[in-house]
């Protein structure tokens, strides 16, 4: 078989103790003639998994810390059991690239000795008999050119001619195969991510000549990571094979589909159709997507966001389009994920500028051109201050204010969230020590933490050294979360960074409740001082029944609890008649006042302590 295959075979015998296969017979020989040492195919050998369920193995695997060609099929008892394998291999695979491109030259140069004999013996006869010999010339060029080829000429001549043309032919056979090792995604078996550039960049190329109309489909499936989580990678492997086959499925035949990384996946089809046509596509495809995945353990449910180039005509630049549908993709999940978008020209131009911002911000950040102002908590039996909260405010040299709705998700996406918090707790911490100093009765200073912070390691020594650096009572300072911290995090994990904060003496403040996670068992258990009630509970409360019913509950549970209530977005004297009625003391909104810098605060606190006859008036 070694001497048939011009390479080496190969027996192993199933080790039933160490449950490996252990050589015991083999062709191969080290470089200097000795007998290569012994060896065993292990559970981590690549072919493992499928000789032991009885199942061939085609395709690359380690030897002598190079990889070999080769085929290895189980060896089966009358029961069907696995009792050992035979491996059959074809070299070297580094040698064999070189065997390929050495034929491809010898073919070459026997075509050109070839030429200059038959030369001598007539012309005539020279064009007669040499013509296979130029075919073959022609087609190993071709082939090192790695142009499309049908199948080798000549083959099955039982002269010299069909012999040059078998090795020709075992040449296209070894060089198909490792064109697939390259190209194919082996979880999928679609297209990887070279594949699928390749295919791009033909696409591209015929669309501009207005040979063909293609467009091109990027899908992520929403929160996979999810799944690994849940379920365990080997769960998550399945699932992304059942997606793309379900994909292939959807977009038909004609579709180049690809998975280039994760939980990613890229459909290339032609769209010499209407443009309606791609769009129902799209959505057929994120439907099938809901459809979820009937598993061992349970029914798993997913959803997917695409972003959707309808026509490749006016792009020449691989990595554009690429860049392209991942900004519509980006679009499809900021709108909730479960959809798709399509490619706007918009969308580059916001892109852009988000891309400008980005650096901008990042060098506020550097140079501490931000500022913070603050906003009054006011108790309402006295109208006098409860605490401030610290909003971060950018106004730049040239763009002028721009607003945190703007430049806080900026600051996630480009990974500036950590630095702009940390300057934030520096600042706030540093404006209270100033107060603190002037004898300004502030009670302390409220500061939202994005969850991205929290889980920092260093974020309790950041907070820490805030609070040494200006000399500062921990009890200032307000630590201010959302439930989202909830999110992808174990309770227990959850507790430990709470709890860290509290042993620095840090007040904690549950922020915008109601309108997130809202797990009550969070509130029993998780050590927070205060809770702060989104706004969306308390807006038109006067006249609204059931916002009333909710609130109601919402502060018996709360009030039971010990924990202190400030309900957020107070704007009109309605509701702040509403909500003091109904047992809550302490509001931050519009009505009393909106954030302001530093300097003016005092004279804003002035101003509500004096409103508080007007207010008891109207009550």
């Amino acid at each position: 078989m070694g001497a048939t295959n011009h390479g080496a075979a190969n027996l192993f015998k199933l080790n039933t103790q160490t449950k490996a296969f252990d050589r015991f017979a083999t062709t191969f020989r080290k470089p200097d003639g000795s007998m290569p040492p012994p060896m065993s195919i292990g559970v981590s050998h690549p072919a493992y998994e499928k000789i032991i369920n009885g199942q061939t193995h085609r395709g690359q695997v380690p030897v002598m810390g190079r990889l070999r060609l080769a085929e290895l099929m189980p060896i089966m008892d009358l029961d069907n059991s696995v009792q050992g394998v035979l491996a059959v291999d074809v070299g070297w695979v580094d040698d064999l690239i070189i065997a390929r491109d050495e034929l491809r030259n010898q073919s070459i140069l026997v075509a050109c000795i070839i030429l200059i004999v038959e030369a001598l013996l007539g012309a005539a006869y020279i064009s007669y008999a040499l013509r296979p010999i130029r075919v073959l010339a022609k087609y190993a060029e071709d082939m090192g050119s790695e142009k499309n080829l049908g199948s080798v000429p000549f083959i099955g001549q039982s002269d010299e001619v069909g012999t040059l043309s078998e090795g020709l032919n075992h040449v296209v056979d070894l060089q198909v195969k490792l064109a697939h090792l390259a190209y194919t995604d082996d979880l999928t078996g679609l297209g990887n991510r070279s594949r699928y550039f390749a295919d791009l960049q033909v696409a591209l190329r015929n669309s501009q000549s207005a040979i063909e109309s293609w467009a091109l489909l990027h899908l992520n499936i929403d929160k996979f990571g999810h799944i690994n989580d849940a379920y365990g990678q080997e769960m998550g492997d399945q699932i992304l094979k059942r997606i793309g086959a379900r994909i292939k499925q959807v977009a038909g035949n004609q579709a180049k589909v690809a998975r280039p990384s994760a939980a990613n996946f890229i459909i290339i089809i032609d769209n010499r159709l209407a443009t309606d046509e791609i769009t129902v596509l799209a959505q057929n495809l994120i439907e099938s997507m809901r459809k979820g995945f009937h598993t061992p353990v349970g029914e798993i449910s997913i959803t997917g966001s695409m972003g959707v180039i309808d026509v490749l005509k006016g792009f020449d630049d691989p990595e554009v389009v690429h860049l392209n549908a991942s900004l519509a993709l980006r679009k499809a999940q900021r709108a909730g994920g479960d959809q798709y978008a399509i490619f706007s020209s918009e969308l580059n131009d916001e892109y852009q500028e988000r891309v400008t911002l980005i650096k901008m911000l990042e060098m506020a950040i550097e140079n501490r051109e931000l500022e913070i102002h603050f906003q009054p908590q006011v108790i309402l039996s006295s109208n006098k201050l409860s605490g401030l909260e610290a909003l971060a405010r950018w106004k730049h040299p040239i763009l002028g204010q721009i607003p945190p709705a703007k430049f806080i998700p900026i600051a996630e996406d480009g990974g500036q969230i950590v630095k702009l918090g940390t300057l934030i707790i520096d600042m706030a911490c540093q404006q209270a020590a100033q107060w603190r100093k002037e004898k300004f009765d502030f009670k302390h200073i409220a500061v939202n933490v994005s969850p991205i912070q929290l889980w920092q390691d260093n974020f309790i020594d950041v907070l820490s050294a805030s609070l040494k650096r200006y000399k500062l009572p921990a009890n200032c300072i307000c630590i201010e979360i959302t439930e989202s911290v909830f999110i992808d995090h174990t309770k227990h994990k959850t507790l430990r960074v709470l709890e860290l904060i509290r042993s620095l003496g840090v007040m904690l403040s549950l922020d915008d409740f109601g309108s997130g996670y809202s797990s009550l068992s969070y509130l029993n258990n998780m050590p927070f001082d205060q809770v702060k009630i989104d706004r969306s509970f308390v807006t038109n409360i006067d006249t609204d029944d059931r916002k009333k019913k909710v609130m109601r509950g919402i502060l018996s549970l709360t009030t039971e609890l010990d924990f202190k209530i400030i309900i957020e977005g107070t704007e009109t004297i309605e509701e702040i008649m509403m909500v003091q009625e109904m047992g809550c003391d302490v509001v931050q909104g519009y009505y009393h006042a909106k954030p302001v810098p530093a300097d003016l605060i005092r004279g804003v606190v002035d101003k509500i302590s004096k409103s508080v006859l007007a207010i008891n008036a109207k009550l």
